[in-house]
């Protein structure tokens, strides 16, 4: 804002709650969202020289400096209506009714009053200057709409129109340059006045009526930002206390669910181990068995004569040196006698002794009686 004795130049800010209006000597008036809202102007900003306010009761208005000057009469004194630009005022009356006598500026002076409304983020911009104050609103060229720097936020004011505030920790970090500045909202805040830090933290209100700043799960907490319902501060973190108990749980079920599964594979290897043991077992056993049946087959297979034919001399003397020692038993066999010797007779012929094939490298041979 600039001002001096005959120029006022300054950007007129929305009203962002139920601010007190009527010490406002410039404030915006906004009658529904269709039509462009209009600027209350207050005439005691200008005086006198001797710095009394006067009640002024008319005043000639222009648009451009070479153009037209309109006098305006006003039934609401001292204030007059004006649409956001340039306006030049002149002529200035009053009327004293005690001494019936008109009051009015010289015609030479002039006053240049400009005044600018805060853009909103629903202002349509087609260059940068179109979007004020240009340090905290600027120009989005693709969606030709006017957003809020880096540094700000959107906040919506009483009106439903979204502005750009700075949000701070504490009032004293708020500048001459921040059109809005507003502090942190939380608990010992009485006034709803207040804002939270974007994508950090939404504003909420208490049962009580007082605003808070509720922060988001798994995001900063501290002093000015609490956690969600259900959620707990912990190491200045939201985290939230359902999802550590379903964690717990899953972590345990896992840990049961594993333990489970080693069991069960290691029940799967003993029976293995023991089912390949049984399996050998019953091989050897069979691989013996079939071993033993070969070896009988082969026996089974082996041609023993029934009678020799050998004539050598162990085979004869053999034959002398054999005696037979066999008595006829008695009809109950209860004795035995081989005492008699044996005398080859007539059926020494039939004689057949047994021949056993011992086998080996040498071929032995086994004769039995």
């Amino acid at each position: 804002m600039t001002i001096d004795n005959r120029t006022l130049s300054m950007i007129v800010p929305y009203l962002l709650d139920n601010q007190e209006e009527e010490n406002l000597f410039i404030k915006i008036l906004t009658r529904n969202q269709e039509q462009k809202p209009l600027i209350s102007f207050n005439l005691n900003l200008i005086r006198c020289s001797n710095s009394e306010f006067l009640n002024w009761t008319s005043v000639e208005s222009s648009l451009t400096l070479r153009g037209e000057f309109v006098r305006t009469t006003f039934t609401d004194a001292n204030k007059i209506y004006l649409s956001s630009g340039v306006t030049y005022l002149k002529n200035l009356a009053m009327l004293d009714c005690s001494t019936k006598t008109t009051y009015r500026t010289s015609d030479d002076e002039l006053f240049q009053i400009k005044l600018r409304i805060e853009s909103t983020l629903n202002d349509y911009c087609s260059s940068e200057h179109l979007c004020y104050p240009q340090n905290v609103y600027q120009c989005d060229f693709e969606q030709h709409r006017c957003t809020c720097r880096s540094s700000y936020q959107s906040y919506l004011n009483k009106y439903q129109q979204s502005v750009c505030v700075r949000a701070v920790e504490k009032i004293s970090q708020c500048t001459m340059k921040d059109i809005h500045c507003m502090e942190w909202c939380h608990e010992n805040r009485s006034s709803t006045t207040c804002a939270c830090p974007k994508d950090l933290s939404s504003k909420k209100l208490s049962d009580d009526g007082r605003a808070y700043c509720e922060g988001r799960i798994g995001g900063p907490c501290n002093s000015f930002i609490q956690c969600p319902l259900g959620d707990i501060c912990v190491q200045r973190t939201c985290q939230n206390t359902y999802y550590k108990l379903h964690h717990i749980l899953s972590f345990d079920i896992a840990t049961v669910s594993i333990i489970a599964s080693c069991l069960i594979l290691l029940v799967i290897i003993i029976i293995l181990g023991i089912s390949i043991c049984i399996l050998r077992r019953q091989r050897r056993e069979k691989h013996y068995d079939s071993s033993i049946d070969t070896v009988y087959k082969r026996k089974q297979q082996t041609n023993i004569p029934t009678a020799s034919n050998y004539d050598n001399i162990i085979y004869g003397v053999f034959h002398n040196n054999v005696q037979l020692s066999s008595t006829v038993l008695s009809y109950n066999d209860d004795h035995v006698n081989d005492s008699s010797p044996f005398t080859a007779s007539s059926d020494s012929t039939s004689y057949n002794p047994k021949v056993v094939f011992l086998g080996g490298d040498q071929h032995l041979t086994a004769i039995y009686a």
